[in-house]
């Protein structure tokens, strides 16, 4: 390698651990002393009062507000249900967040979800509310389904439940569903949290989907439930409706998918669908 090829890669390497050590004082766990985390030599810009750990200050102050504005945008109920009891708990929170899971892309969009598991940590060793690492998971579901690019139903192909036995066809769901079981005590308290259900009988779970620009969320009862598991499966619909039983009203969910978007199309169950990830949660 030429001389001079080494020495510009040795001079941005060491940019690079500068930069690296200048964002961990940035990060520094509370408590510590920011200033001392600093690479050797680094030294704020003339007319900071305060120096440099004013300047230290400033950036940190600026990382915390971005912080709490972007876990905001994705779980104000949680949001607020953390402000009402305890002022700046959220905030701490997603400053938290991002010290130990900081953004890996520009787009914030992306990023929080690991929120959700430290909620869950932070109960047990905490004593916070079980309700709010359930709450936080509704909420991200919510966010996801939004940043979802458009999806176009195949609204013709339902001329094939009229065409093909029950046996036949496949109902495939769109790719703007999820579908989030609330199996345990704590998250079954934001079962009530949607206004809407579907089906008659107790609350099981919940489905989330975009309706326009914003995610939405209806209640389903236990045959509603089964449905969306079969249908996930890749049942046909004759199997998925046996496994959803007799409390199941296909003639009811039929235009609610298609008036709501639940829908991506029917077709064949000979074809092989192009599935996408499991959207039960």
């Amino acid at each position: 390698m030429p001389l001079n090829d080494f020495k510009d890669m040795s001079e941005r390497y060491e940019l690079l651990s500068r930069q690296s050590r200048l964002v961990e004082a940035v990060l520094a766990a509370p408590g510590s002393e920011p200033s001392s985390l600093v690479p050797s030599g680094l030294q704020a810009l003339p007319g900071i009062r305060g120096g440099l750990p004013r300047a230290l200050q400033v950036y940190r102050s600026h990382a915390v507000a971005l912080a709490d504005r972007a876990l905001t945008a994705i779980y104000p109920r949680l949001r607020d249900q953390m402000e009402a009891q305890a002022a700046g708990s959220f905030a701490a929170l997603a400053w938290a967040c991002w010290r130990l899971h900081a953004p890996a892309q520009a787009d914030l969009g992306d990023w929080g979800e690991a929120l959700i598991g430290m909620l869950a940590r932070a109960r047990a060793e905490q004593g916070l509310p079980a309700t709010w690492p359930a709450l936080a998971r509704l909420e991200w579901a919510m966010h996801r389904v939004e940043r979802l690019a458009d999806v176009s139903p195949d609204l013709g192909s339902l001329a094939l439940l009229g065409r093909l036995p029950a046996g036949a066809v496949r109902v495939v769901l769109s790719r703007q569903v999820e579908l989030l079981r609330c199996d345990d005590i704590e998250s079954r308290e934001v079962l009530s949290i949607p206004e809407e259900a579907f089906g008659q009988g107790p609350r099981e779970a919940l489905i989330v989907w975009r309706d326009g620009w914003k995610g939405s969320a209806m209640a389903l009862d236990a045959a509603a439930l089964r449905w969306y598991e079969a249908l996930d499966e890749g049942l046909d619909l004759e199997r998925s409706l046996l496994a959803a039983g007799p409390g199941f009203d296909f003639i009811a969910w039929l235009p609610a998918a298609v008036t709501r978007g639940w829908l991506a199309c029917i077709e064949t169950a000979g074809v092989a669908a192009v599935m996408a990830p499991s959207s039960v949660r």
